[in-house]
């Protein structure tokens, strides 16, 4: 790349901004210089960390970023990534990465018990964040809260790594929905199918690996409710079957098909949810979080909003946005886009609930796929410009809050309450 392309590059605005959905704001903080080259720190290097990692060892080609460290508590897996960057210099603990003045931006892939901790660790080192979804555990919607306050504070970005929400064909749904295209939204429909999930497919790289210099188990319990817990091979290779370090279907997937909606909406946190479903496919033990999810979360004045999720079979259904006055459609399975039933976001008129002939559909020809690299260049167009991200931690903890309560609904067999007064979670 050129200069001149490369400042092209970083000056353009991607299709969908965070103004396209939510009022912008400028990050009171220093930018860097339109040609300097972004250092990256990666904290948690294990399966999702590869493809961040070569997105910017893309990018490092492009002059654009580049990896400058690497961080895990599992050292075989530290030095992989390492070599995988260029021999960047690798640390045992994420707050010695942290002081590496070349780290300008924290990607953080680890478990989802750290990330609460990590991102507001990052943020007051004076870096700007990639945390991948979900944004915390189940457990920490305080903690999320903090994050928040603590990005304002600091004057730092974070991008929230929902993939989906850097796709190009929100914006103009956004201004159809704003206009009145389809009413007043009141119903809601959104779902994520598989078989299987991350889960059943968390291989375990040494069967004879054992806690010590190279495998830091007290680090890797830290934060989580059991602290205390000895050494499991199991939950540490595969940490996403168990309940102290992730949730399952829900923060897992239902995170990329809500988000987008919570965002076209402009919407608050919910007054209620009601979270079910339950581990019915998948041997227990060693899985302990559901393999069938589905939460209801009903918001002021409406929508409701419907999710379901089954780890058993592919066969999706499509997103419905059902208003007073229309309906909107679009294909999502699999996590994917299927853009060829209607040939993308179909927007359909009614009158008085029936389909309004006089009206013609609205056909949005599908524009993404869930692409990670757009999140990426979107957080490295806005450290340069300190403008906000595509998925900011204002959305991010808005859309924790909903399956966080779904969590607990299913959990503690209890309808999950939202107190506006305090802006926490009860149970009721």
């Amino acid at each position: 790349m050129t200069n001149s392309s490369r400042r092209q590059f970083l000056s353009q605005s991607s299709a969908l901004t965070a103004a396209a959905i939510a009022a912008p704001y400028i990050i009171a903080q220093e930018s860097k210089g339109a040609n300097d080259r972004i250092g990256v720190g990666f904290i948690g290097t294990g399966g999702r960390c590869n493809a961040h990692l070569g997105i910017i060892n893309k990018f490092k080609e492009a002059g654009i970023a580049q990896p400058v460290a690497v961080q895990d508590v599992y050292r075989p897996r530290l030095a992989t990534a390492s070599k995988k960057t260029g021999d960047t210099k690798m640390y045992d603990l994420h707050e010695e990465l942290l002081q590496d003045k070349n780290v300008d931006v924290v990607c953080i892939a680890s478990p989802d018990h750290h990330h609460a901790y990590q991102a507001i660790d990052a943020i007051n080192a004076g870096k700007d964040v990639f945390c991948e979804k979900p944004l915390v555990h189940w457990t920490q919607f305080e903690v999320a809260k903090e994050i928040e306050k603590t990005a304002k504070a600091k004057g730092r970005l974070v991008q929230v790594g929902t993939q989906h929400m850097a796709d190009d064909n929100y914006p103009q749904i956004a201004k159809l929905i704003k206009e009145g295209v389809i009413g007043k939204p009141m119903q809601i429909e959104c779902g994520y199918f598989r078989r299987g999930d991350w889960g059943e497919t968390m291989h375990i790289p040494d069967p004879n690996a054992k806690a010590g210099p190279d495998l830091n188990w007290e680090r890797f319990v830290k934060h989580s409710p059991d602290e205390k817990r000895p050494f499991d091979i199991s939950r540490f290779f595969q940490w996403r079957l168990y309940w102290d370090y992730a949730s399952g279907p829900s923060t897992d997937l239902l995170v990329h098909t809500y988000t987008p909606i919570f965002a076209l909406l402009g919407l608050d946190y919910p007054v209620r949810v009601f979270g079910g479903g339950g581990l019915f496919h998948y041997p227990s033990p060693p899985r302990e979080v559901p393999d069938q999810c589905n939460i209801i979360a009903d918001y002021k004045g409406g929508p409701s909003v419907v999710m379901t999720n089954s780890l058993s079979n592919y066969y999706g259904k499509d997103t419905v946005i059902r208003g007073t006055d229309g309906v909107i459609i679009w294909g999502m399975i699999q996590g994917r886009s299927d853009a060829s039933k209607y040939g993308g976001v179909r927007i359909v008129p009614w009158v008085n609930g029936k389909e309004d002939a006089s009206k013609p559909e609205i056909i949005i020809p599908w524009a993404g796929n869930g692409d990670t690299s757009k999140l990426w260049k979107n957080l490295l167009e806005c450290v340069k410009t300190r403008q906000e991200v595509m998925c900011p931690i204002s959305i991010g903890v808005k859309v924790q809050a909903p399956l966080s309560m779904g969590v607990l609904s299913h959990r503690e067999n209890k309808v999950a309450m939202f107190d506006f007064e305090k802006q926490s979670i009860v149970m009721s």
